[in-house]
């Protein structure tokens, strides 16, 4: 698909939307390629594309798809059988990402039920279990080194907080087994624990709320602008140092956003679901990736019939590992269709 586009405005910017910028004319429609070689490129990928291991093996982990020298990390999971270990992250936060099917998340601080375009927040040194309620489970994971929170623009309008985050709880009769495998990932590898009881069952929360929170896609609202040429979607999760953030992108009222190359972040893509077309887009599950420096221009998110999307904005430079390499394909980036 083409990106449609002639002559007009190229907009430069630093930190996403909200820093420095500045605009030029040019001659020609910028986001036009004819050839690329080489792993800083716009790609894109569907998850369900995608084999892997922990489908075949209950034993397995995720299977890395993305990842970068500061180690945040994407990794896509299809498990389809219960995870036969405990899991305790020691590096990073991890916020799992339902695309179909359901599970029961089984934690330090009690279980958490999820479905589809559910987020699962679980931070850094909770541990957890999963176990699948369907054939049809595939999650994105995003593991990010620096501690992930809650950051919205418009916090009485974008998330009900009261309403549509739901907190894991504790309940009776989850068995003790003995022993039990305990399974710590760091930088470096995985640490394997034989320990004596299993290390999930707990009796009540007795001190502040439940780290572990589920929150659906459908209930974070978009940041729209009703008059005048629109503006940039709002984050509501982000690191503090604001390089990882994460937005709906789902459709909105307001213009195509500019053609133009963002300097500071490689912006990520997860169409979610339609009916509506994002741009080149249709098929749910697919991930697109436009590194910082490359420039793009981005479908019209003003779509009657209405989809679901979310942004993932990240400050270290991403690549995508061997194993998604071979499902990948270039993109064009004025509407995200594939490269011909």
């Amino acid at each position: 698909m083409a990106g449609h586009g002639g002559p007009g405005p190229y907009l430069w910017s630093r930190d996403g939307f909200l820093g420095a910028n500045a605009v030029a004319l040019r001659e020609n429609y910028l986001p036009d390629y004819l050839s690329v070689e080489g792993p800083h490129a716009p790609h894109r990928v569907n998850l369900f594309d995608l084999p892997t291991a922990d489908s075949m093996d209950a034993e397995a982990l995720p299977t890395p798809v993305m990842t970068s020298r500061e180690g945040v990390e994407l990794a896509v999971s299809r498990r389809r059988a219960p995870t036969p270990y405990t899991v305790r992250n020691a590096e990073a936060d991890e916020l799992h990402f339902i695309q179909s099917g359901r599970a029961r998340i089984r934690t330090d601080f009690g279980d958490i039920e999820a479905g589809p375009l559910d987020f699962v927040f679980l931070p850094r040194a909770v541990s957890y279990r999963v176990e699948p309620l369907d054939s049809e489970l595939a999650v994105l994971i995003l593991s990010s080194p620096l501690p992930l929170y809650f950051d919205v623009p418009a916090p009485f309008g974008m998330i009900h907080f009261g309403r549509s985050v739901r907190r894991a709880a504790i309940t009776a009769g989850l068995a003790a087994e003995k022993p039990h495998r305990l399974w710590i990932k760091s930088f470096d590898g995985i640490t394997r624990f034989e320990m004596a009881h299993d290390p999930l069952p707990a009796v009540k929360q007795v001190e502040g709320q439940s780290p572990v929170w589920a929150l659906n896609l459908k209930e974070i609202h978009p940041l729209a602008y009703i008059t005048g040429p629109g503006g940039p979607p709002g984050q509501f999760l982000s690191t503090a140092d604001t390089s990882v953030m994460c937005y709906t992108l789902s459709a909105r009222p307001g213009s195509r956003p500019p053609v133009h190359h963002n300097a500071d972040y490689d912006e990520l893509i997860l169409y979610c679901e339609g009916p509506g077309a994002w741009g080149g887009v249709t098929e749910p599950g697919t991930l697109t990736w436009v590194p910082k420096a490359v420039t793009h221009h981005g479908p019209e998110e003003n779509v009657p019939e209405g989809y679901q999307a979310w942004l993932l904005e990240v400050r270290p430079t991403m690549r995508l590992t061997k194993e998604a390499l071979e499902y990948a394909a270039h993109i064009e980036t004025g509407f995200y269709g594939l490269k011909t």
